[in-house]
């Protein structure tokens, strides 16, 4: 029985390197559906690789490139779990707010936020009230050419609440309205959408939220700012 890998030494056997490229087109129309990814196959990518050289790409070849993109792309989330850790390491975890570690928290938080190009305006901190527990993210503010958002935004612990208080106003101080804020979770997408007031304002004191990874979004005219993500 003849497998892919005797096909490919045949096919790389061909001293004539134009006839060789012309060969593994055909092997590649041949076994279309029993193409490996690239890395699984040290022979077939060779093979590609020196096709690659000599032979533009037909529509065939156009389609086994789409084809193996595609199966590349499907294997992906199966293999990304270094890069979910990066991710994670990057997203602000509300719950260090609580523990020993408060100060070094807002440290990160603070940091996050200056990467994004946002000034903290009161810092982030935890209060505790009667039958409750407030971990605030404190006020920060972004100025986009003549417009200013600020947000003070929060999490109500034991109702499993965001608060979220925004203010736009252009330059001069004036209230801007019809801006836009978003809560969007990572996984779930849109959970929360409002627009300013006639005072440049959206008052939101309970979002309601379950455990996972937020980000904030803002929207005005052809402009968007976000905060950092941050984890409830």
């Amino acid at each position: 029985m003849t497998t892919l890998n005797d096909k490919l030494k045949a096919v790389l056997s061909i001293q004539d390197e134009s006839e060789c490229a012309r060969s593994f087109e055909k092997f590649c129309q041949e076994n279309f559906h029993d193409l490996p990814l690239p890395g699984e196959n040290s022979m077939f990518d060779r093979a590609m690789w020196m096709a690659s050289q000599f032979l533009s790409l037909s529509k065939s070849d156009e389609e086994v490139v789409k084809r193996v993109t595609n199966r590349m792309e499907a294997k992906l989330p199966r293999e990304v779990s270094v890069l979910d850790e990066a991710v994670d390491k990057a997203v602000f975890h509300l719950k260090d707010l609580l523990g020993q570690a408060r100060e070094t928290a807002i440290g990160t938080w603070q940091d996050m936020l200056a990467a994004c190009a946002w000034q903290q305006m009161v810092p982030a901190g935890a209060t505790r009230g009667v039958g409750s527990q407030l971990v605030s993210l404190g006020t920060f503010e972004k100025v986009e050419g003549d417009v200013r958002i600020q947000v003070n935004l929060g999490w109500m612990v034991d109702q499993n609440n965001l608060r979220l208080l925004l203010q736009a106003k252009d330059g001069e101080e004036n209230a801007i309205a019809d801006v836009e804020v978003r809560v969007t979770e990572s996984e779930k997408g849109l959970i929360y959408s409002s627009k300013t007031n006639q005072d440049g304002a959206v008052v939101a004191p309970a979002v309601k939220i379950n455990p996972g990874q937020y980000q904030i979004q803002v929207f005005w005219s052809d402009k968007v700012v976000e905060t950092p993500f941050f984890r409830v």
